[in-house]
């Protein structure tokens, strides 16, 4: 059997990672040992992160930018965009382009990305590109996604595609709810983020890791793990420097509290926009006491980076993956929100009123909301009940794949 996987960014993004390897290995417990190919925009440094799990191709209609609102002229542009796989471009750059081969023998097409079905990034038809390209008939699952709020015009060239779609899974209520108002003729279910289910590195592991290698000891002192993300400035508007310099005042704050601060770069594209090593260095730059703090450099990978996740006191994560990977360890967590995927996870694990609480919109981060935030995190663990019953629901995801499999 087939497998294809589409919409991936790169693994250098660490939660694009989390999404892909959670479902590589969640597809294989359900459906064993079947052939995987990943489309992606870094399938050079994709082949080296997923190694034998998965053969990883360009995605050369998503590399683009935003698609035009007319479906005919889209599909006659990707007809004649898929002549590139017959060239020796692809060769003489060492890149496999044969997305529309892989999509042609495809059993089961699974649109990774988390929330690329929205208007907030202003390209959802782009990425709604491979649901057009794939053939008639095509078993498409987008599988534990955020979808919406979609603007008008998208909603209606998302709602012509999406009939293609054979099964839609999504991780959290509002888009649950969203989705059931625009009436789709489609089987919709409600589950989680299928990275609640990603292994992290045993704890053993992760320490000898901080220790070894950042020169932290989880045993002497208490960490908490920061999640700071480059790519927020651009997508909420801020003042780069006076974004920086609040969470140095967090960090100076947690200093004098007795913590060392793990500042987590949980992307790490090339684009120095979307890069959050940056991030980390200016706030560490602003610190009173940078000695105290270590900022997780290197290429550590997902299942690594939520092993050391697990040994913090608490999470402040701008990266909705970076909290999924403290939250389904039980760890009391502070959610920095851009869009809506933010408030409906942390809704749904922690409830209306708290878990508004433990969100921080993206515009009123300040050291003081979030010093108040943190404080409020320590005494408001998830409940192990209800991240039971979260992962629970994240597996949902691939049982629901035999609906569709002959």
């Amino acid at each position: 059997m087939k497998v294809v996987i589409t919409n991936h960014t790169g693994a250098r993004n660490r939660g694009c990672e989390a999404l892909v390897l959670s479902k590589i290995l969640g597809i294989k417990r359900v459906l064993g040992n079947v052939d995987i190919d990943i489309i992606g925009h870094d399938p050079l440094y994709d082949s080296w992160r997923f190694g034998d799990h998965a053969v990883s191709k360009y995605s050369y209609l998503t590399k683009t930018p935003e698609h035009t609102s007319s479906l005919i002229a889209n599909k006659i542009f990707y007809l004649g965009a898929s002549v590139v796989e017959h060239l020796p471009i692809g060769s003489a750059l060492g890149l496999d382009f044969g997305l529309r081969q892989s999509l042609k023998s495809a059993d089961i097409i699974v649109p990774s990305g988390g929330d690329i079905f929205t208007s907030d990034y202003n390209n959802i038809r782009k990425h709604l590109s491979i649901l057009v390209s794939a053939p008639k008939g095509a078993k498409i699952y987008l599988c534990s996604h955020t979808i919406g709020p979609l603007k008008a015009k998208d909603e209606d060239y998302f709602k012509k595609v999406i009939s293609k779609a054979s099964l839609i899974s999504v991780r959290e209520s509002e888009s649950y709810e969203y989705l059931s108002s625009l009436g789709l003729d489609l089987p919709l279910h409600l589950t989680a983020d299928v990275a609640f289910t990603l292994p992290a590195l045993d704890r053993e592991s992760s320490k000898s890791l901080l220790k070894e290698k950042y020169g932290l000891d989880p045993d002497k002192k208490p960490l908490v793990a920061l999640s700071i993300s480059e790519g927020i400035i651009k997508y909420s508007g801020l003042d780069k420097s006076n974004y920086y310099n609040q969470f140095s005042g967090l960090v100076d704050y947690l200093n004098k509290k007795g913590y060392s601060c793990v500042l987590i770069p949980h992307v790490m594209e090339v684009n120095p926009t979307n890069n959050d090593v940056i991030a980390c260095e200016q706030v560490m730059n602003r610190v009173n006491a940078p000695a105290e703090n270590r900022i997780i450099f290197g290429e550590p990978s997902a299942v690594e980076l939520k092993g050391v996740i697990g040994l913090c006191d608490v999470l402040v994560g701008t990266r909705t993956h970076a909290t999924i990977a403290s939250l389904s360890q039980c760890i009391p967590t502070v959610s920095i929100a851009y869009s809506r995927k933010a408030y409906g996870i942390m809704r749904d694990i922690f409830g209306e009123s708290l878990g508004a609480s433990l969100t921080v919109p993206a515009e009123k981060v300040t050291a003081d909301n979030l010093i108040e935030s943190f404080e409020l995190a320590k005494t408001s663990n998830p409940s192990l009940d209800k991240i039971s019953e979260i992962k629970k629901m994240a597996h949902k995801n691939f049982e629901l794949i035999n609906t569709i499999v002959d």
